[in-house]
């Protein structure tokens, strides 16, 4: 999760190996990033074709989509997870907002607990934008970022914190791990995490085991959005996401 990539369309990515999206985004010199939540519910393939049209009146390539925001109907096994990412990346593809075999859009995905969607629907989306066509902006020489969704899934050594465990004690550990690793990765953007704008907690467990690491990482004060509901794969009780946007409207 070392190498990153610099798009055409004013944003660079961490990749992250075979996944169908990337670690993160930041935005390039010159640009920010812009978050758009539509006002109504949309499918993935609606949605998507809302920010194709939202860009093209804007003057920019489908490329400058940098990260998007779902919610699924449910929490897939491992194997109905990989299928859903396979048709994810050819719809990308098949819309123009994929070149290559490259991933650079940024990814959160959960399973609401109440009312869960029939399919899965585009909650929000971000892409890259130049900065001299948005009003106000970020600190100078600070650059907006956004870090994909991170659960208690650890890769070193391999498995998921505090499995099977919500008890305070467990929802701690998988907050310290998950909050270490979305640090991790926005160090590695060159974002600054101290200017984070927003966070995002998919659980349908409370938050009370997670409220120290939550307070330590200055999330507390920031504030984070609590949206109950599950990671995207079975057997994860745990995700975050991060953000540090200077502009976010609704569609």
């Amino acid at each position: 999760m070392t190498r990153m990539i610099a798009m055409p369309a004013g944003f660079a990515y961490l990749a992250a190996g075979p996944r169908p999206f990337s670690a993160g985004v930041i935005a390039r010199p010159g640009h920010r990033l812009v978050r758009v939540r539509p006002r109504n519910a949309l499918s993935l393939a609606d949605g998507l074709g809302l920010a194709a049209s939202h860009l093209a009146a804007r003057g920019l390539p489908a490329l400058a989509l940098a990260a998007l925001e779902l919610r699924a109907p449910a929490a897939l096994a491992p194997e109905a997870f990989a299928a859903f990412n396979r048709d994810y990346a050819n719809l990308l593809r098949e819309r123009g907002f994929l070149a290559g075999d490259t991933f650079p859009i940024a990814r959160s995905n959960m399973a609401p607990l109440f009312d869960p969607p029939r399919q899965t629907l585009l909650h929000a989306f971000t892409y890259a934008a130049p900065a001299a066509s948005l009003p106000g902006g970020g600190p100078e020489g600070a650059a907006d970022f956004l870090v994909s969704g991170k659960p208690e899934l650890s890769e070193d050594p391999p498995g998921i914190v505090a499995a099977g465990d919500t008890s305070a004690a467990g929802m701690h550990a998988k907050a310290h791990f998950v909050v270490a690793a979305l640090r991790a990765t926005t160090d590695a953007l060159g974002g600054d995490w101290s200017l984070l704008t927003g966070a995002q907690a998919y659980t349908p467990h409370p938050l009370e085991g997670a409220r120290a690491v939550l307070r330590a990482s200055g999330l507390a004060d920031l504030g984070v959005t609590l949206v109950p509901g599950y990671p995207p794969v079975t057997g994860l009780d745990f995700e975050l996401d991060v953000r540090a946007i200077s502009a976010e409207l609704a569609a």
